[in-house]
């Protein structure tokens, strides 16, 4: 639902699904990346903040903020993780007036050729908008699904059941039908890793979103040394990503840097392509806006 105090509109995550152009906000994001890896000085954004709650370090408080001086807005996205809560994440992204700092939104998040296959590994928060959006830009063949408690799988296919006969669920991650998938996304909190060479199909593609510390693990060794990995950031990826500073594997290009120069990835010969993101400000920043020039 959305709700307006004076000028402020709130929206929960049914609203953003309904009233979010996903067209107008993949030109805007891509505006953004290719500014953001040209180093455009009216784009700013620090590295992510993060305050563990409590005595241990399982409970986390997340702040990113950013400002974009040229289209006159900055934004401040706040992330809590609970891993033993459910939801395990929350948080909201506020969107301002850079010019006199006034709020004008606030988004309350949750949960967003031939027909190739995707896999989604992990089916919390990110998995479920992972499999929205990609199923509203895409089609694909099959969907398999996989979840360490096999019970968040199964419901996650059971909410999409009327609108698509595609989803299966896979067992574990040593089923075969995970070797079909062409692109295989992992929003996952592992600190283990739960994909390897043997696990994949030869040419794919893995979008890594889960894993956003340095202790945390989604795609072994072997995995990263073999493949082109493009980031969002590589400031952040080189001092928070798990998968790279573990592996000590080598950072291709941003994908700010890909869509600026789309030959820039042409000479590679790796064996998989791995989009590993930490996530940025600026991407929610880029929501926000669709949001609001949309009243």
């Amino acid at each position: 639902m959305t709700s307006e105090t004076n000028s402020t509109m709130y929206y929960d995550r049914h609203a953003v699904q309904d009233k979010l152009s996903l067209n107008h906000l993949n030109d805007l994001l891509e505006d953004s990346l290719k500014r953001y890896s040209s180093n455009d000085k009216t784009l700013k954004q620090p590295l992510r903040s993060s305050m563990p709650i409590g005595d241990g370090n399982e409970n986390i408080l997340l702040n990113m903020p950013c400002v974009d001086l040229k289209r006159g807005y900055l934004a401040l996205k706040t992330l809590t993780l609970y891993p033993n809560c459910s939801p395990s994440l929350d948080g909201t992204v506020s969107l301002f007036n850079s010019n006199n700092g006034q709020l004008l939104l606030a988004i309350i998040l949750s949960k967003l050729k031939t027909e190739p296959v995707l896999a989604i590994l992990g089916c919390g928060t990110q998995g479920y908008s992972h499999l929205k959006v990609f199923t509203q830009l895409f089609k694909w063949k099959k969907i398999y699904l996989w979840n360490r408690h096999i019970e968040k799988a199964e419901r996650l296919k059971n909410d999409y059941s009327a609108e698509l006969n595609t989803i299966e669920v896979l067992n574990d991650l040593d089923d075969e039908r995970l070797k079909e998938a062409d692109v295989v996304c992992t929003t996952t909190a592992s600190e283990e890793p739960l994909l390897s060479v043997q696990r994949i199909k030869l040419g794919g593609h893995i979008n890594a979103v889960g894993s956003f510390r340095l202790t945390m693990r989604e795609l072994d060794d072997n995995l990263m040394l073999n493949s082109t990995i493009i980031v969002d950031s590589k400031e952040s990826a080189a001092k928070e990503a798990g998968d790279i500073v573990q592996s000590k594997a080598t950072i291709t290009a941003e994908i700010g840097e890909v869509l600026k120069f789309p030959t820039l990835l042409d000479d590679q010969k790796s064996s998989y392509t791995v989009f590993k993101s930490l996530g940025l400000a600026i991407e929610d920043l880029a929501a926000a806006i669709v949001l609001h020039e949309s009243r």
